[in-house]
């Protein structure tokens, strides 16, 4: 009898299943443990076209734009009046010049349907762990997992990879603590037909409010729409989710004009705590991936980006030592230590560009850029109009996000070249 798959992994989301199909191509074997349970709607709707590149190399392009709307681009709309428009044709030669957005859970399924294509074995079990802090393994599955797993005769997986998302099950079981982000903001959302989208086909809409901000994501039948609120303003709007949907819906001044006709084909979902990273994401046979190993904002939608490019890394690892470094421990600590690094470096950068986009940096830097076309028309204020533009698509699409370069220039420029009072006035609650 052959020997049972040597890696197991936790979760059947996008890190889950994508890491699965990546080293199956490899000719290594994984079993993912899926306890099939989960909801209706998932946030990470709207893709960046890094992700795009990514399902591009998976080869599952075609399969994801049989689901999905393409996506043009995002428009963002200030309350205090200031519109900006971006389209991904910006990116052009670096990335594909388009995205998609996505029913999560059709996504989820075309990677995990790849992946069973390929040969992974999905076993319908919500797998446990036993936990032994500071032993050589410090997590180990637990003997119903094992069992269900087709692991006998005291076989064990030599690395398991939590991709249990935002349970964070190995984090949890060992005691990891998590840095969080400064906000502590709601976001309830839901689908809707017979709500108007005054954009291109696909484009997606941020709009800024007094009481936080709200998305519009179009999707092949109907609206994802979501709104994202500063606990201290919740009760203004109602006691449940639905009932704070319903109240920005019927009365905002700018989302409340294209949502006459409006009908809720959804349940309302809630979110909340979305800004986590572990402070410690790997140790000897464990790995975390995806929300298990934390978890951005989702204004500029680097959820599945992130997790994708988590499967990507750990796919990468085992395409250059192949199966034999789960013979060498410390080798594969090295190896887990630098994907956590990395992935590390990933969570820092988005983390700090949307920052931009909630303390009001981002709009008061357009606004400064469109004045300073009108007060200096001519070549030197185009092309830093063009510069500028262009740094900010590559950055928010996925393209240079963690650039060292693209980073200072934005971090200097918000500091030197913007009025203080008016980042104020456009900060987000």
């Amino acid at each position: 009898m052959s020997r049972p798959p040597r890696i197991a992994i936790l979760g059947a989301g996008p890190a889950g299943s994508a890491l699965a199909a990546l080293l199956a191509r490899q000719g290594i074997r994984s079993l993912v443990y899926d306890d099939e349970k989960r909801p209706p709607l998932l946030v990470g709707e709207s893709m960046i076209p890094a992700i795009v590149a990514i399902i591009q190399r998976l080869g599952i392009e075609d399969r994801v734009a049989a689901i999905a709307q393409r996506k043009p681009g995002a428009s963002f709309i200030h309350h205090r009046g200031t519109q900006m428009h971006f389209n991904f044709k910006t990116v052009e030669g670096r990335l594909p010049p388009y995205a998609y957005n996505i029913p999560r859970p059709a996504f989820d399924d075309v990677l995990k349907d790849y992946a069973k294509e390929l040969g992974v074995p999905f076993v319908k079990h919500r797998a446990g762990l036993v936990a032994h802090p500071g032993d050589k393994p410090e997590l180990e599955l637990d003997a119903a997992a094992l069992e269900a797993g087709g692991y006998h005769n005291g076989a064990k997986p030599d690395l398991v990879v939590d991709c249990s998302g935002r349970s964070r099950t190995s984090a949890k079981l060992l005691g990891i603590g998590a840095e969080t982000g400064s906000r502590r903001d709601t976001a309830h959302f839901a689908h809707f037909t017979g709500i108007e989208h005054p954009y291109e086909p696909g484009q997606i809409a941020i709009t800024y409010h007094p009481w936080g901000w709200s998305w519009r994501i179009p999707l092949p039948d109907r609206l994802s729409f979501g709104i994202v609120m500063n606990p201290k303003s919740l009760p203004e709007f109602g006691a449940t989710a639905a009932e704070r949907l319903e109240k920005v819906l019927a009365t905002d001044a700018v989302i409340s004009p294209f949502a006459q006709h409006r009908q809720c084909v959804t349940d309302v979902y809630t979110y909340t705590n979305y800004q986590l990273i572990s402070d410690r994401a790997h140790g000897p046979g464990w790995v975390a991936a995806g929300d298990a190993f934390g978890f951005v904002d989702p204004m500029l939608s680097p959820g599945v980006f992130l997790a994708l490019v988590a499967a990507e890394t750990l796919g990468a690892m085992f395409a250059k030592h192949g199966e034999k470094l789960l013979d060498s421990p410390e080798r594969l600590m090295r190896e887990l230590g630098r994907y956590e690094q990395r992935q590390r470096a990933w969570h820092t950068a988005w983390h700090e560009l949307i920052e931009y986009f909630y303390d009001g940096r981002i709009v008061a830097f357009y606004e400064r850029g469109m004045q300073l076309k009108t007060d200096h028309p001519g070549w030197f204020s185009n092309t830093m109009e063009r510069v500028t533009s262009r740094m900010l698509a590559f950055m928010a699409t996925g393209a240079s996000t963690k650039s060292r370069v693209s980073r200072g220039y934005l971090r200097h420029c918000t500091q030197w070249l913007l009025n203080q009072d008016r980042i104020q006035e456009l900060a987000l609650p």
